[in-house]
């Protein structure tokens, strides 16, 4: 077999598609619908794309038709489908324009191109049609040379005399190369039979041509018909132009008291003069509106301008709404744009924006008079009253309160409001700053009551009172007008479950728009829970007089802007160390033999202030000299056992007594302390009479010093030395000092003997002795009696002692 060269095919089915969206780019897309490829690429979507999309659908095979017959009948039925299109388009809502009939258009030929795609497969990959241009030139020349052989087909002597050339020629050269011959007559009739299509079955071709003829003859009569009925069409043309009058560049935010400006056109073509009415509004609330009679044909344009006074999240709806005669639910047009709010103040460098001198002031604004507001309600349980101790710092609030318990079952509005008239010289802007809380605790009724503000009628600030929710610190912007301006605080129920409750108001005032809060929430809320903080714990005692002090502190919202720090050398009197830092440590130079105390304060940075703290966060004290060690042996001399006291300027780790006897090794005695200042410890003498005691003491700095001292043992002294104040007494309180010889376990006993009972008081013990009080009265006769003192010493030995005094009534 000879070698066929291979064919480059197009996908025919994906250039058809891809020219349909050039289509709709090139006609409905600027700056493309203004090029010179608009009409060319226009005609071929009309024209000839959706035609070939139907007839690949119709005819999948690539011997069904030839490349002619299909290029034809794709123009054919693209006007078909082109004018049905456009009829059953001007009957739906979307009329008969250019945007519904391209899309129209390319939804078409997409669904033919895709049924298409399945058509094909359903057949062999050989007998699958596919688009080659060299192919279509090669259908067209073959028809032609089919033309001809059916011309000449009497003609036997011209073809016997061409066959007889080309036969000749062939044989001469397939001898020369040893090949078999065949003659060129039978090749000629098998190439012709194998190249020439089978032509259509009759029916098919029958029932093409009537579909044609029908398809021209229906598309006649409908354009005919649409020619003579149709009505001259009337509409309304509403546009926005931006500010070169073109419709680009419109605005695409908004600043707070900044003006921003669009063109608004009206076009009637409705054939009559017609009243319109135009809405414009911002996220549906209506802010102006004009009434525009326009004859047939007038054109009307007009800036119309929007200015926004308040804070607003997200994006705002700038809407233009055209009614015709009157008012309705839906506008006949309707226009918009999407504004971004930018919500910052840094534009308005005005003075009267940042001098607060500048602004009215509101009378009475802390509530601690009984000035400046007026209550009114209209509800008879709904009152209003200045409450000392409920302000925002324990002062007084004007509190409007509600003592109704149960439901509304109408649609009326019940409220009770504060108000008072506030006058500016010219239109401006600024802060309104208030506290307000509510004491409502219950979830029963939540949605039926709200706490508000409103300025000039104009609701600026609401809450619904649902939970304890604490002072609300509000900073909300207004816009004042030049001359009187009403601003109200109030309480106001509606339908439903109503709860008694009371709201208070507090600190009302009026700031520059710089001054507000860099952390106000959606709600126009501040923060007000103050932030927390300490200075860190110190040693109790320091050997340097340069120490660190470190402080920190936590706020959950707005976090902590400075700290200020406070020192005191008794924790009583307090002077400002730091003011306003943001760091978190310092270095403090103190004095020997001092102690210091400091305390924290933390602002957050929407400015709550934390309360001041009433006890020293910490303490240490400053101790730089040489340590004295001052070691007491109580008694001394003893009988039989002694107590060592120790005393340290600072914190001692440990204190051991070193208890050394002439010519023995040294006992030791370990002491015990509460403090770590103060340490005691008992020694029992067992055997000598002589003792030496050295304190050894070992302090948190890792120091040790030592403190000398000596024991003396006499045994034969008394085991209580007791003095008794007076010694010769009428009546009254006798005072008794009992000294004991030795070390005791415990306080001892004193009794005093006498014909009625004696009640004796222990008082204290100091320095080795104990004092004791005894009440003589006068029923005591007169005479000697005798005081006995009873104890045990370390080693539960039993000790005694006596003395005597006398009782004389005579005096």
């Amino acid at each position: 077999m000879p070698h066929l060269k291979k064919c480059i095919f197009v996908d025919d089915l994906l250039a058809v598609t891809l020219l349909s969206c050039l289509g709709a780019v090139f006609v409905l897309i600027s700056p493309f619908n203004e090029t010179f490829l608009r009409i060319p690429i226009a005609l071929s979507l009309f024209f000839f794309v959706p035609g070939y999309a139907f007839i690949s659908a119709l005819f999948p095979g690539n011997k069904e038709i030839s490349g002619i017959e299909r290029f034809t009948l794709s123009v054919g039925f693209s006007l078909i489908l082109t004018v049905f299109d456009g009829f059953i388009i001007s009957v739906l809502p979307w009329g008969y324009r250019p945007a519904p009939i391209v899309i129209s258009i390319l939804g078409i030929t997409a669904f033919f191109s895709i049924l298409a795609l399945f058509t094909r497969k359903l057949k062999d990959e050989s007998e699958q049609f596919s688009f080659s241009l060299k192919e279509f030139i090669k259908s067209i020349r073959s028809d032609e040379i089919d033309e001809i052989d059916e011309d000449h087909d009497g003609s036997e002597e011209i073809h016997a005399a061409i066959e007889n050339r080309r036969f000749h020629r062939s044989k001469s050269k397939v001898k020369a190369k040893g090949l078999k011959y065949q003659s060129g007559m039978e090749i000629g009739k098998e190439a012709r039979a194998g190249a020439r299509k089978r032509p259509l079955p009759p029916e098919i071709e029958k029932a093409l041509i009537i579909a044609l003829v029908g398809s021209i003859i229906i598309s006649s009569a409908m354009l005919g018909y649409a020619k003579m009925t149709r009505e001259k069409e009337t509409f309304t043309m509403l546009y926005l132009l931006g500010p070169d009058g073109k419709a680009e560049g419109y605005p695409n935010e908004s600043l707070i008291n900044v003006p921003i400006s669009v063109t608004v056109g009206l076009e009637n073509h409705e054939l009559q003069s017609v009243n319109y009415i135009l809405q414009m509004k911002t996220d549906g609330e209506v802010i102006k509106e004009l009434n525009i009679p326009l004859e047939d044909g007038e054109v009307w344009q007009k800036d119309l301008t929007y200015t926004r006074h308040k804070l607003k999240s997200d994006r705002s709806k700038l809407e233009f709404a055209l009614f015709k005669e009157e008012l309705g639910y839906f506008p006949y047009r309707s226009v918009h744009l999407y504004i971004e709010n930018n919500n910052t103040f840094s534009h308005l460098e005005d003075e009267k924006y940042t001098d607060a001198s500048a602004l009215p002031k509101i009378t009475n604004g802390e509530m601690e008079s009984s000035t400046g507001w007026s209550f009114t309600s209209n509800n008879e349980y709904i009152a209003g009253s200045y409450v000392n101790g409920s302000g925002v710092n324990s002062s007084f609030a004007y509190g409007i309160s509600n003592s109704y318990n149960g439901s509304f079952s109408d649609f009326t509005v019940e409220f009770g409001e504060i108000y008072q008239n506030i006058k500016c010289k010219e239109d401006t802007m600024a802060v309104l700053s208030a506290y307000v809380t509510d004491n409502f605790n219950s979830s029963q009724g939540a949605e039926s009551q709200l706490k508000y503000v409103t300025v000039n009628g104009e609701t600026v600030w609401s809450d619904g009172i649902s939970e304890a929710e604490g002072w609300q610190h509000l900073e909300v912007p207004i816009a004042l007008q030049a001359g009187e301006n009403n601003l109200t605080l109030g309480l106001k129920q509606s339908t439903g479950e109503i709860i008694p409750v009371e709201v208070f108001w507090d600190s009302v005032s009026l700031k520059p728009l710089s001054d507000l809060s860099s952390y106000v929430s959606d709600s126009n809320t501040v923060e007000t829970v103050p932030p927390n903080s300490s200075v860190l714990e110190l040693p109790a005692y320091t050997d340097n007089k340069t120490f660190t002090v470190s402080w920190n502190g936590t706020d959950d919202a707005s976090g902590i802007a400075y700290y200020s720090i406070d020192s005191s050398t008794d924790g009583i009197n307090w002077e400002t160390w730091i003011s306003k830092t943001a760091d978190n440590s310092s270095t403090f130079t103190g004095k020997h033999n001092q102690t210091y105390y400091f305390r924290s304060k933390a602002v957050d940075r929407a400015g709550n202030e934390e309360p001041e703290h009433l006890v020293p966060d910490t303490q240490t004290k400053v101790y730089t000299g040489a340590p004295k060690v001052v070691l007491d042996i109580t008694p001394n001399p003893c009988k039989t056992a002694t107590t060592f006291n120790v005393t340290y300027p600072v914190p001692l780790q440990a204190v051991v007594c070193l208890v050394t006897r002439e010519g023995f090794e040294p006992e030791s005695s370990e002491l015990t302390s509460p403090d770590g200042v103060n340490w005691t410890g008992n020694y029992i003498v067992r055997n000598g009479n002589h003792f030496y005691v050295e304190a050894i003491c070992t302090d948190i700095f890792g120091n040790t010093v030592s403190a000398f001292d000596e024991i003396l043992v006499d045994s034969s002294i008394p085991d209580f030395e007791i003095e008794i104040t007076p010694k010769t007494i009428d009546t009254g309180d006798l005072k008794i000092k009992v000294t004991p010889s030795t070390a005791l376990k415990s306080k001892p006993s004193v009794s005093v003997s006498a014909n009625e009972k004696v009640n004796v008081t222990y008082l204290s013990y100091s320095d080795g002795a104990y004092f004791y009080e005894a009440r003589i009265k006068f029923e005591i006769n007169e005479g000697d009696h005798k005081v006995s003192v009873t104890g045990n010493d370390l080693g539960s030995e039993k000790v005694e002692g006596n003395a005597t005094f006398v009782v004389d009534h005579s005096g």
